[in-house]
C-alpha cells in the first residue's frame, strides 16, 4: 500500500535540512515519513551516496530507499553566494541533521548551532564526536562488529557473519530520529534548539538484546567465559521442509502439547519432564529435531507455517528475497510499492515503516535527481524560524504520561524512552498474564525485563474485571501516549482498545505494534519478534554464501528496532497534537516490516535484477576486499575477530600499505573495485595470514590511522570494558532492588538541552498501584483495599511473601 496522498501527517510544517552521506541517511527519511518537508542538499557533483551499493542498471538503491520523498537542492558550500543561501535556507528551517561535525571549511556543527539559535542540530557520526574513537570511518560490516551484532549469528566452526547491507545504520538511525524528535518537542516548550552528538554505534548497541545486563547477571552468577555463536540457537531454531525452512518455536506447555499432538502421541515423549523447555532441550538434537524434519519433509514452507500455526505453535516461513518480495501476506498488506528510481528503472520499495489511523505514512516520490527543487525551494522559504537564548538543560518530556502495555521487548523499550527522558511511564500488567519476560528467569525480575522497564512506575490490574477497565480508562483521561504490542484483537477484546481509550481521552496518541500486523492474511499468526525474520528475508540473507541451509544469528531482532520506531511514532503524533496537524491517533507499525525495512536495499535490488541477491557471509557489496578475519588470541577471552573494509581504491592503497604489501596496490588483477571482489578469496587468504598473528585492536588502529574502516568484533564482555564506550558513559550501572547490580545499555546521543537520562529501577508488579489509585485516580483507601481483595488491582507483596 502506497503512502496515502492527502493524509494529515503529525511532523508536517517542520523543515529538515539533509547533508547526510551514507551515515545517517534514514533518519530525515523517517522524519519525512512522518511528515516534515526534507530537503537533500548535496554538492553540484552530487553525493557520493549515490554510488554506494547495492547499484543496479546504474543505480544505488540505497540512496533511492534512504532518500526517497526528499526535496532536493544543489548547492556548493565553498562558493560564497551558495552558502549564503545555505544559510537562509537553516534561517527557514527547524532541523539540520549531518553525518559530518565539520559542514565546510573551519564552519562547524557547534558554529551552526550558535549562529542558528532556534535549529535543532543533529551530528549522525559512526562513533560520536567525543571519545577515543572519535573520527573514525566504517562500512556497515565495521559497525555491525563493533556495535555487538556480528558477534551472535553464524556457526561456531565458521566466522562470525555482519548484518547484511545497509541493516546497521538504519537500525541506528532509530535511536537517532528519537533523539531528533525529543529535542522538537523540547523546543515547542522553550523555544530554543539544541546540538545533539549522536553515535550510531551506541544506538545499535543499544538495540543489541539486553546484551549487557544479561551478561552481567550471568557473571553474577558464576557463570563466565566467553561468548559463542550458535546460529539461531535453541529457542529459535530452523528446518528444512519440502521446498525450504521454517523457523520453528516451541516454548510453552501448550504448544509443546499441540506439537506432541502433531507427531502422533509417541509414548516416549510422554514424560513430565519434557512439559519443560529444558526438558525438551536436553532430547532436541538426538530425538525432536529429526522427528521435526520427518514431519515437515513432504510440506511446502506455507503448509508447514499454516498447520502449525492453527495449533498455536509459532512456525514462521524462511523465504529468500524474491519471495519475501511476493507473497500473500504481503501482497494483502501492500508493504511494497512500486517506484520509478530513474527513468525506466522500476523498484519495488518498503512502502513505509508506519500507518497512522490506517493510512500508510511512506514516501510518496521517488528520492530527487542532483539539484531537482533548487527553483521550488527558493522561490518560496516561507517564515523564518526565530529561537531563544538555550535554558538551562531539561528533561524534554517533563509533563508527560505514558500508559505502558508492552510485552516481551517491543512495547516495553518504546515505554523505557520515554521515561528516561521524563515522562511519567506507568507499566501496567497483571499476574494472570505476565509479561513473559518479567518471569523469564524464574522471578518477578529479570536483567532484561529491569533494563526495559527502568525509570517506569507499576501499576497492577486486571482489565476483565469492569472495576479495572474503569480504572484504565480513568487513567487514560490523565495520560497523553498508549504503548502495546499484544496479539492482535486482546486490546478490543478487553474493552480497552485505540475506539474506547480515545473515546475517553480524543487527544491520545496511541502506538500499536503486532508480529503481522493487525491486517493481512496473516494477521491472526503468533509468534516472537525473530519470527518475522524468516518471512522478511534476513534469516535467509544473514547466512554464509555456500551453504543451503541458512546460519542463522541469536538476535532477537527487530523487538530494540520497532521499539524505537514506535517510540518515534508516539511522540511524533504528540509533537502533531501540540502544534495542531492532528489531533491524536493511533499509530501502527508491522514487526514483519520493519525487517522488511531493515534489508530494504537488498530487496530493491533484487527487485530490479531478480536473481542478483543472495547471501554473502562475511562479504558485502559496499567493500573488496573486506570481511571478518581471525586476529590473535587474547587469554581465554575465545576467538578474536576484526572487521575491515576496503570501499574504494584509495582504501585499498593505504590496506596494502599497511600489509606491507604494495605490491599488491600495483597489481593490475586487483586494479578495480570489481577485480578485487571477483578476487575475494585471495585477497582474503592473504588479510587473514596477515591478522592471524596480530592483535585485533591494533589491526583496527592501523587500518584507521590511514582512513581504511576497520574494527575489533565486540562481544558483551568487550563492550564492557571499552574505554571508548567509557568515556561516552554508555555503561550504566544500576542496583536493581532484590537482584542486584545490572549494567545497562546508555543513551545514543548526548544532548546540549538535556541532562543525562534518568535511570532508576524498575518497579516490581504492582509497586506503584496504591499512590496511582489514590493520587491519580481519586480512589479512596477503603476503595482500593477493596479492589486488592477481589484480585482486581495488584500490588507487589511484602518482602519474603
Amino acid at each position: 500500500m502506497a503512502a496515502t496522498p492527502g493524509t494529515a501527517r503529525p511532523l508536517e510544517g517542520l523543515r529538515v535540512v539533509d547533508l547526510t552521506v551514507i551515515n545517517g541517511e534514514l533518519c530525515p527519511r523517517l522524519l519525512g515519513d512522518l511528515g516534515a518537508e526534507v530537503i537533500k542538499v548535496e554538492p553540484p557533483s552530487g553525493s557520493p551516496a549515490r554510488r554506494w551499493a547495492p547499484i543496479r542498471k546504474g543505480v544505488s538503491l540505497s540512496f533511492a530507499l534512504n532518500n526517497a520523498g526528499k526535496l532536493g537542492v544543489a548547492l556548493d558550500l565553498t562558493d560564497a553566494a551558495d552558502f549564503s543561501r545555505f544559510h537562509d535556507l537553516l534561517d527557514h528551517a527547524d532541523v539540520l541533521v549531518t553525518s559530518d561535525p565539520t559542514i565546510v571549511g573551519n564552519i562547524t556543527v557547534e558554529t551552526v548551532a550558535r549562529a542558528h539559535p532556534h535549529l535543532v542540530v543533529a551530528a549522525l557520526t559512526p562513533y560520536g564526536m567525543t571519545g577515543a574513537w572519535s573520527g573514525r570511518v566504517v562500512t556497515d560490516g565495521v559497525l555491525s562488529a563493533t556495535g555487538g551484532m556480528t558477534f551472535k549469528a553464524g556457526t561456531l566452526d565458521r566466522e562470525p557473519i555482519p548484518a547484511p547491507g545497509q541493516f546497521s545504520n538504519d537500525v541506528a538511525c532509530s535511536v537517532a530520529t528519537w533523539g531528533i524528535l525529543c529535542a522538537l518537542f523540547q523546543r515547542e516548550r522553550t523555544g530554543a534548539g539544541q546540538l545533539l552528538d549522536v553515535s550510531l554505534n551506541e544506538c545499535l548497541s543499544q538495540t543489541a538484546d539486553w546484551s549487557l545486563p544479561n551478561y552481567t547477571a550471568r557473571v553474577a552468577a558464576g557463570v563466565s567465559g566467553p561468548e559463542f555463536r550458535m546460529g539461531s540457537g535453541p529457542v529459535y531454531p530452523i528446518f528444512k521442509c519440502r521446498d525450504g525452512y521454517v523457523r520453528l518455536i516451541v516454548l510453552s506447555p501448550m504448544q509443546w502439547r499441540e506439537m506432541r499432538a502433531w507427531l502422533g502421541e509417541p509414548e516416549y515423549l510422554q514424560d513430565p519432564e519434557y512439559d519443560t523447555f529444558p526438558g525438551r532441550f536436553a532430547i532436541a538434537e538426538a530425538v525432536l529435531n529429526p522427528l521435526y524434519e520427518e514431519l515437515f519433509a513432504d510440506l511446502s514452507v506455507e503448509e508447514v507455517s499454516a498447520k502449525a500455526q492453527e495449533r498455536g505453535i509459532v512456525c514462521t516461513p524462511v523465504y529468500d528475497a524474491q519471495r519475501a518480495l511476493h507473497n500473500e501476506h504481503f501482497d494483502s498488506r501492500g508493504t511494497f510499492q512500486q517506484m520509478e528510481v530513474a527513468p525506466g528503472v522500476i523498484a519495488s520499495m518498503p512502502a513505509g515503516y508506519f500507518e497512522l489511523d490506517g493510512q500508510r505514512l511512506g514516501p510518496r516520490t521517488p528520492a530527487p535527481t542532483i539539484g531537482q527543487h533548487n527553483d521550488a525551494v527558493f522561490a518560496d522559504l516561507g517564515p523564518a524560524r526565530t529561537g531563544v537564548v538555550a535554558p538551562e538543560p531539561s528533561l524534554p518530556l517533563e509533563g508527560l504520561r505514558v500508559m505502558d502495555f508492552g510485552q516481551g521487548a517491543v512495547g516495553v523499550e518504546a515505554g523505557r524512552l520515554f521515561g528516561e527522558y521524563g515522562a511519567d511511564v506507568i507499566k501496567i500488567e497483571t499476574r494472570t498474564h505476565y509479561d513473559f519476560i518479567r518471569v523469564v528467569t524464574g522471578t518477578e525480575m529479570g536483567p532484561s525485563f529491569a533494563s526495559s522497564s527502568r525509570s517506569k512506575r507499576a501499576l497492577g490490574v486486571n482489565a476483565k474485571f469492569p472495576e479495572g477497565r474503569q480504572l484504565l480508562l480513568d487513567l487514560a483521561r490523565q495520560s497523553d501516549v498508549v504503548i502495546e504490542n499484544v496479539t492482535t484483537g486482546a486490546m478490543d477484546a478487553l474493552g480497552i482498545g485505540y475506539q474506547d481509550l480515545s473515546g475517553a481521552n480524543p487527544g491520545i496518541a496511541m502506538v500499536a505494534s503486532q508480529l503481522m500486523g493487525s491486517r493481512g492474511v496473516w494477521a491472526h499468526w503468533r509468534g516472537y519478534g525473530p519470527s518475522t525474520q524468516a518471512p522478511g528475508g534476513i534469516s535467509w540473507l544473514w547466512s554464509y554464501a555456500d551453504t543451503d541451509a541458512p546460519a542463522g544469528t541469536a538476535s532477537i531482532f527487530p523487538d530494540h528496532f520497532v521499539g524505537r520506531l514506535s517510540a518515534c511514532a508516539a511522540l511524533a503524533t504528540v509533537i502533531g497534537r501540540e502544534r495542531g496537524t492532528v489531533a491524536g491517533g493511533l499509530m501502527e507499525i508491522a514487526q514483519c516490516e520493519a525487517v522488511v525495512g531493515s534489508i530494504g536495499d537488498l530487496l530493491a535490488a533484487e527487485s530490479v535484477e531478480p536473481g542478483s541477491v543472495r547471501p554473502m557471509g562475511m562479504h558485502s557489496e559496499q567493500a573488496a576486499p573486506g570481511g571478518m578475519y581471525r586476529c590473535a588470541a587474547e587469554d581465554d577471552n575465545g576467538e578474536m575477530w576484526v572487521a575491515i573494509g576496503c570501499r574504494d581504491d584509495a582504501d585499498w592503497r593505504a590496506l596494502c600499505g599497511v600489509l606491507g604489501r604494495d605490491d599488491l596496490a600495483a597489481d593490475a588483477r586487483y586494479a578495480t573495485f570489481a577485480q578485487r571482489a571477483a578476487a575475494a578469496a585471495e585477497l582474503d587468504a592473504v588479510i587473514g595470514e596477515w591478522c592471524a598473528a596480530r592483535n585485533r585492536f591494533d589491526i583496527a588502529d592501523a587500518c584507521q590511522a590511514v582512513g581504511v574502516p576497520a574494527g575489533p568484533m565486540l562481544t558483551s564482555a568487550d563492550l564492557l570494558v571499552n574505554q571508548h564506550f567509557i568515556d561516552r558513559q554508555f555503561l550504566v550501572p544500576i542496583d536493581q532492588p532484590g537482584a542486584g547490580e545490572f549494567i545497562f545499555e546508555g543513551p545514543g546521543f548526548h544532548a546540549t538541552g538535556m541532562p543525562f537520562p534518568v535511570e532508576n529501577p524498575a518497579p516490581w508488579l504492582g509497586e506503584h498501584s496504591v499512590e496511582i489509585c489514590r493520587d491519580l485516580l481519586g480512589r479512596d483507601d477503603a476503595t482500593i483495599a477493596d479492589l486488592i481483595a477481589k484480585g482486581i488491582v495488584e500490588v507487589t507483596p511484602p518482602a519474603g511473601q
